[in-house]
């Protein structure tokens, strides 16, 4: 049962938005069902995991003193978080070949960027989908996860593993796909990886398609555009401020709506950015203050790391300066399986 489980969350990953009803997303449904399999089972967890649950024991500590902020919501968000988290449990116990995770993800990363072709081909205007939240992209690929700051970085680590494992075709059509997303964060961080895999030949071709791509079609493919960096700093300021509300403790993960509502006076509760934030580093001090973030810090210091997860992480973590990233379930689902691709269980 649990295989079919895992292969499910498998096969539902490069369908992205398009599985989400409302606040139903059935990619979380299904990874909360293998939670509990793997919760229930006799489990044997690995050394750095229970440091990870002193952070998820901090954010409910966060929650319980945050009481006047507290929705059925937040304690959601936290059940979501320790569920990707026995991703890794599971790995560990229970795929006997665990390398094979890293070709999983590989056709993870490859089919995502399909899907993203497709809805480039048919589909270039969304501009409709201001309407029900969403960012009105044009002429970007976005692909089923309707944000191309998070398609692009789904592609990236699908270049690390596409590096690894030494599938030249893939890096190319990857790094292809991506520029067509116009995401400059997403650019940077494979620049970054190319230029430290010491790989100048895939740089130059990818600058090149970069520098060819068609633009100032609209604001989003105009390489040079501010609105998006002013609005970045906006939401900074606002992070900023909600964090000294409650500096050493956060007002609670994830309760970062009902905060905006309450101290900024945002009423903009229908946008799916009203949860969230442009930066990982800045949730996390927002919500679970200093101490938190500490805890969390110690937690990763832990964790056994490989190339590939080292370089996923940093890839991530950069990234997460200019997007809530490490938050992204896609992405929480991809960084915790490869955590249980090399890590140990002790007890």
């Amino acid at each position: 049962m649990d295989k079919i489980i895992f292969f499910t969350i498998l096969v539902l990953f490069p369908f992205g938005q398009l599985i989400k009803f409302g606040i139903f997303n059935l990619f979380d449904a299904v990874v909360l069902s293998l939670a509990a399999i793997t919760f229930l089972k006799k489990t044997k967890y690995p050394e750095w995991y229970r440091y990870f649950i002193y952070f998820i024991l901090s954010c409910l500590f966060g929650l319980v003193l945050n009481y006047s902020l507290f929705t059925i919501h937040s304690a959601l968000y936290l059940l979501r978080l320790w569920s990707y988290s026995l991703v890794a449990v599971y790995i560990i116990n229970f795929v006997r070949d665990r390398k094979i995770i890293l070709y999983y993800l590989l056709i993870l990363s490859f089919a995502s960027a399909i899907f993203g072709w497709l809805q480039y081909l048919i589909w270039p205007d969304l501009t409709a989908l201001k309407y029900l939240g969403w960012d009105d992209h044009l002429l970007r690929m976005v692909g089923t996860f309707l944000d191309p700051t998070y398609l692009g970085l789904i592609l990236v680590l699908g270049i690390i593993l596409a590096e690894k494992l030494n599938f030249k075709k893939i890096i190319y059509f990857l790094l292809i796909s991506l520029a067509f997303t116009y995401s400059r964060s997403s650019y940077l961080i494979a620049s970054l990886f190319l230029i430290y895999k010491k790989k100048f030949l895939p740089l130059f071709i990818f600058i090149l398609i970069i520098l060819l791509l068609p633009k100032n079609i609209g604001e989003g493919t105009n390489l040079a555009r501010t609105v998006s960096g002013n609005n970045k700093l906006i939401n900074y300021k606002e992070n900023a401020e909600i964090f000294i509300k409650s500096p050493l403790v956060g007002i609670g993960f994830n309760n970062m709506c009902n905060a905006r509502q309450l101290y900024l006076n945002d009423i903009n509760t229908e946008s799916h950015a009203c949860s969230g934030s442009d930066s990982s580093i800045l949730f996390l001090l927002a919500t679970t203050g200093i101490i938190g973030l500490m805890i969390l810090f110690y937690a990763v210091s832990h964790m056994p790391y490989g190339l590939e997860l080292k370089a996923s992480f940093l890839v991530v973590l950069v990234h997460s300066l200019f997007a809530n990233s490490l938050f992204y379930p896609h992405i929480m689902f991809w960084l915790f399986a490869l955590l249980g691709l090399r890590s140990k269980s002790n007890s």
